[in-house]
């Protein structure tokens, strides 16, 4: 009898226990989140955490709209970016367990229009190499092909022979959006409807998500949205929502985190929501899975391996397998994990780009899965990490500005430099004069337009509107031959993201 007393005062007092220990963790977590949120000067943030299937905390933080002081709380929406690939490889893993399809199938026989820069590449890449970033390509090749362009999705999907690799097919990670845009368009051949729809019929109304989003289309009709920013200079910038519908597949998705929580149960609990399978056992293993493995950087912590599964990022850390994704939109930076063995998630959404979404998500599991709470500062290492990083590209910047030598002060006739430029690639760029100034426009994108100022010899500096970009100045400048005529045109924006050097822009001779 004595026993059984003992075994029923013990299974009390471990609930007892370990609710009040998660109190105190997620109050902590609560103060953490406050301080990084000043230091990184993020405008606004939303963090929920998901344990056994349960909301166990969901805050929002800042402004959602600095001007309007409208505040961020768990229902506001952000761009995921691509946190939405693994929703792509989700619905793809469903055709697959259809037998529709099969991971190993060849792209080429779904879109003859898919080419790479050879034809062995081309040949043999199939659907799991799309969804694991291993073409041979650099990280990010290829963006200024469909980043606000008016380019369709097969333009983008078949421009892109013209990229040059980094590496050898399937050696090495190399991230590339574009080969996202190519697995949703086979989504869409197979299952003969579009990926707006099938996603929302088979997630996004199933799993409840009620106020997520598919497009940018959708965000005037909708309330309690953030505001994408940029801080510069002690001001927040605003920017104006970009349109991604050609890329959907790979990053069109608006959330909450409140909403994109439910996601992260099914995730979880490896494809089962509310006691319904969406994913097969056999698929979800396969999409969580390195498949490709990525260098563990020496500012992380209790990771010794880091691989790219199938729509997911994959790694061990404090013991655990933990998979995840974050998302990059101009002006938003997003970030979510998930633990199956502890049945825990993580989602943080912010409205400015910065490393913050990052470094939070670090501190929660390291609180959540190892009970640390005086552990690793994650925000203040990652600020230095960052500071550092901007006095290298300062230094480096006034360098090659030295290289330059003395400004020359004289330039050809202003009507000299004007025309149109052509990239086989994307496409042309135009430079007119107006008035005492030189304009040009990217014709495929028309948010990237500006005049030009004379800065030295044939070169000239510009910037975008900040409305419509965060992109720092960059340069334009001309080549000319041995007749003094102008014959190339090329652009350089200093930024880790978009690859102006990848074209080079012939005149176009009438």
């Amino acid at each position: 009898m004595k026993k059984i007393i003992f075994s029923f005062v013990v299974i009390l007092f471990v609930p007892i226990t370990l609710f009040s220990q998660t109190k105190v963790q997620l109050e902590h977590l609560n103060k953490y989140y406050q301080k990084a949120l000043k230091e990184w000067h993020v405008p606004g943030m939303a963090i929920a955490i998901v344990k056994d299937n349960k909301i166990i905390f969901s805050k929002g933080y800042g402004y959602a709209n600095v001007k309007k002081k409208t505040k961020v709380d768990g229902n506001t929406l952000f761009a995921i970016a691509s946190n939405t690939k693994a929703f792509t490889a989700s619905a793809i893993a469903q055709l697959v367990d259809q037998n529709k399809i099969k991971w190993t199938d060849k792209v080429v026989d779904y879109l003859p229009y898919f080419k790479l820069y050879d034809d062995y590449t081309t040949n043999h890449t199939t659907i799991e190499d799309l969804l694991c970033h291993r073409n041979g390509l650099k990280t990010f090749s290829g963006d200024l092909l469909w980043y606000a362009t008016t380019l369709t999705p097969q333009e983008i999907i078949n421009k892109q022979q013209y990229l040059k690799p980094k590496y050898a097919f399937r050696t090495h990670y190399g991230y590339s959006n574009i080969a996202f845009i190519a697995a949703g368009k086979i989504l869409e051949k197979v299952s003969d409807t579009s990926w707006t729809n099938y996603i929302t019929t088979h997630f996004l109304k199933p799993l409840k998500m009620h106020r997520t989003l598919t497009s940018t289309k959708q965000v005037n009709n909708t309330t309690n949205i953030a505001t994408p920013y940029f801080y510069e200079n002690g001001k927040y910038h605003a920017i104006d929502w970009v349109n991604w519908d050609n890329i959907a597949p790979a990053g069109a998705l608006i959330s909450s985190v409140n909403d994109y929580a439910k996601w992260l149960m099914l995730n979880i609990n490896e494809g089962v929501f509310e006691n319904k399978t969406y994913i097969s056992e056999e698929s979800f293993l396969n999409m969580t899975t390195p498949h490709i493995n990525r260098n563990v950087g020496k500012n992380t912590e209790k990771i010794h391996f880091n691989g790219y599964g199938l729509g997911w990022g994959v790694l061990d850390y404090q013991g655990y397998k933990v998979m995840g994704h974050g998302g990059g939109y101009d002006g938003m930076i997003s970030r979510s994990s998930f633990v199956p063995e502890k049945k825990l998630g993580i989602i943080v959404l912010t409205n400015s780009l910065n490393w913050a979404a990052s470094a939070v998500t670090n501190k929660t599991l390291d609180v959540l899965l190892a009970d640390k709470l005086n552990g690793k500062d994650w925000s203040k290492e990652w600020l230095k990490v960052k500071e550092a990083a901007v006095k290298e590209a300062n230094e480096k910047l006034k360098k090659n500005n030295m290289l330059r030598g003395k400004l020359q002060k004289e330039h050809f006739n202003l009507e000299t430099y004007t025309g149109t430029f052509k990239d086989k690639m994307y496409g042309t760029v135009t430079v007119t004069k107006n008035g005492n100034k030189l304009h040009f426009s990217m014709d495929n994108t028309p948010i990237f337009n500006a005049d030009l100022k004379h800065w030295n010899a044939n070169i000239f500096t510009f910037r975008f509107p900040l409305k419509v970009s965060s992109l720092p100045q960059g340069k334009l400048w001309f080549d000319t031959d041995k007749n003094a005529n102008i014959t190339n045109l090329h652009i350089d924006i200093p930024n880790p993201d978009f690859f102006f050097d990848e074209f080079v822009f012939e005149k176009v001779v009438d």
